[in-house]
């Protein structure tokens, strides 16, 4: 197959065990969300108040891009005042810091829209979700209103937090929140202001998703939803789990904006399904990891996929998930040393996936995008071996990768659409050019389902 640009020659957007946000601009990136600026063509990157090496500066982080790959810092977006009007609380003190920007630009006012969220603690329920506003994507934001009030609350109702906006396809605009406590809600919002429809930041409005009764895992939270005309589905992805190890990534769809929304199996996600699982930590084989060549540390996969938003690209035609991720290195980690105890991953980064969807649903690229050529493979490349990651749905413990040879049952080069035999799991999947981050060099991948509902991830060896 020939060649246009070789991905080879491209490089991801960021590195691991390259703790400088300076020079690697994607780390330190904490619940991110993406916006493509329609006036300048720049996208645009909002996340948590979070540092690690870096000083910590209040005011959300903002890093921009011309081509999804390679990102500039830019600073913060906040003015100092509403920085200070969103912390304080007379009858409590100030929030630690700004949680979980979303951004959206309104074409007809002119208008860059940015909610994020206040919190009394981490891992609290009581928080307040603000409306800040601006004429330019990089600010500054100025406060404009509280969109979402749960101050004073008790931990079974839903926490004002991880703010996401959808418009529905009948033209109304919807706020999705909500973390842990009491689940995933949403309410309509009022087009010209953005603030609350009904101008009252305590109406919690209408249940989307809760952990299900007899659940173990953490969550949900992080929650975002996806409107694809091409099926007519809204796409209500998630996250469950610890965010220090095991954070996942899930999904499930309705024909309703208000829901109910269900998973591959049918199973509605208000308490009865965490969802299709689409990524959760895992370990390819690395022998020459995109990573900084200090010493003290050793490659062992990424941990804690979550907290992601997807987003279309319109001139690639091409869908797309940004997502923090963690470095599985032990020497950045605290281990358990006792039964009940979790471990814990320090070092975080931005990822930006491909997206595709198969059958309807959505899955992601076992590797993050670097701006290769949208090539599809033909039948002979596909054949030999391959290393593959095979999701549970249950588990959410880190998954390494096993050398396998797939079976190829059927193979449809105009839709790219290929149906394998892998370890006895029948999988219909999507294979593309990509850059293989664990091993520095070009290859092919394969993301696909199984019938069973199960996604696989591959890569040729």
């Amino acid at each position: 197959m020939e060649r246009v640009e070789a991905t080879a020659n491209r490089k991801p957007g960021f590195q691991l065990n390259l703790h400088n946000r300076k020079e690697n601009p994607l780390f330190e990136s904490h619940d991110p969300s993406m916006m493509k600026d329609p006036v300048s063509g720049y996208y645009y990157s909002y996340g948590t108040d979070a540092a690690i090496t870096s000083n910590r500066e209040l005011g959300i982080p903002i890093r921009k891009s011309k081509d999804l790959v390679q990102f500039t810092y830019v600073g913060t977006a906040l003015e100092q005042d509403s920085i200070q009007e969103a912390i304080s609380h007379h009858e409590f003190g100030k929030s630690p810091g700004l949680w979980a920007p979303f951004v959206e630009y309104i074409e007809e006012l002119k208008e860059y829209r940015m909610y994020y969220s206040a919190t009394k603690a981490f891992g609290s329920s009581e928080s307040k979700i603000w409306l800040a506003v601006s004429t330019h994507p990089e600010g500054p934001f100025v406060n404009r209103g509280v969109v979402m009030d749960t101050w004073f609350t008790s931990d079974l109702e839903p926490n004002g937090i991880d703010a996401h906006i959808i418009d529905s396809k009948e033209g109304r605009k919807y706020l999705i929140y909500g973390s842990f406590f009491g689940g995933i809600y949403g309410k309509e919002i009022d087009k010209e202001s953005g603030l609350s429809l009904d101008l009252n930041p305590r109406n919690i409005g209408f249940p989307i998703a809760k952990k299900p009764s007899i659940g173990r895992l953490d969550g949900p939270e992080g929650a975002a939803i996806l409107y694809n005309e091409t099926s007519d589905y809204y796409y209500l992805f998630l996250s469950y789990g610890w965010l220090g190890d095991d954070y996942d990534i899930r999904v499930a769809r309705s024909k309703e904006v208000e829901g109910p929304y269900v998973d591959y199996h049918g199973r509605e996600m208000f308490g009865d399904s965490y969802g299709m699982k689409i990524a959760n930590s895992y370990c390819f084989y690395g022998d020459k990891p995109y990573a900084a060549e200090n010493p003290g540390w050793t490659f062992d996969g990424f941990r804690g996929p979550g907290h992601g938003v997807p987003f279309y690209e319109e001139n690639l035609n091409a869908y797309f998930f940004v997502h923090h991720i963690r470095d599985g290195a032990i020497e950045y980690s605290i281990q358990a040393k006792k039964p009940g105890e979790r471990n814990t991953y320090f070092m975080h980064y931005m990822m930006i996936r491909r997206m595709v969807f198969v059958n309807d649903w959505p899955i992601l690229s076992p590797e993050p995008y670097c701006g290769e050529a949208f090539q599809i493979p033909n039948h002979e490349e596909i054949c030999g071996n391959w290393e593959w990651v095979i999701f549970s749905e249950e588990s959410n413990e880190c998954v390494r990768g096993l050398m396998f040879k797939p079976k190829i049952l059927d193979f449809d080069l105009v839709q790219n659409r290929i149906n394998i035999d892998v370890m006895e799991l029948e999988i219909i999947g999507t294979a593309f050019l990509c850059y293989d981050f664990e091993n520095s060099k070009e290859t092919l991948c394969f993301t696909g389902i199984s019938k069973e509902g199960i996604c696989v991830w591959g890569k040729k060896k």
